[in-house]
C-alpha cells in the first residue's frame, strides 16, 4: 500500500512540476481510488482547462496580430495615395 502510494504520488509531483513550466501535455495516468482518484481527475481537469485556455490567448493574440498587420498596410496605402502630402511637408 505505502509503495502503490508513493508511485501515485510521484507521478502526481511530475506531472504538477512539468505543467509549471509550461508542459500541458501531461496528464496523470496512475491507477487511483479515494482522494489519490480525485486529485487525479482535478489536476487533469485543471490541465485541460488550462491547454484551452492558451490555445484562445495564442487565437486572439494572432487574431489581433493579423487585424494590427491590416491597418496597418492600409495606413501606408493611405499615405501613399496621390495627391496626398507628406506629414512632413508643408502646404
Amino acid at each position: 500500500m505505502a509503495g502503490n502510494l508513493t508511485g501515485q504520488v510521484r507521478n502526481i509531483a511530475l506531472v504538477a512540476t512539468a505543467v509549471a513550466k509550461g508542459d500541458l501535455s501531461q496528464k496523470i495516468t496512475v491507477d487511483a481510488r479515494g482522494e489519490i482518484l480525485e486529485l487525479k481527475n482535478t489536476i487533469n481537469t485543471m490541465v485541460d482547462q488550462l491547454s484551452a485556455f492558451a490555445d484562445e490567448v495564442t487565437r486572439v493574440a494572432r487574431e489581433v496580430g493579423t487585424e494590427d498587420a491590416s491597418a496597418g498596410r492600409r495606413r501606408c496605402a493611405a499615405c501613399r495615395a496621390p495627391g496626398r502630402t507628406s506629414p512632413t511637408t508643408s502646404t
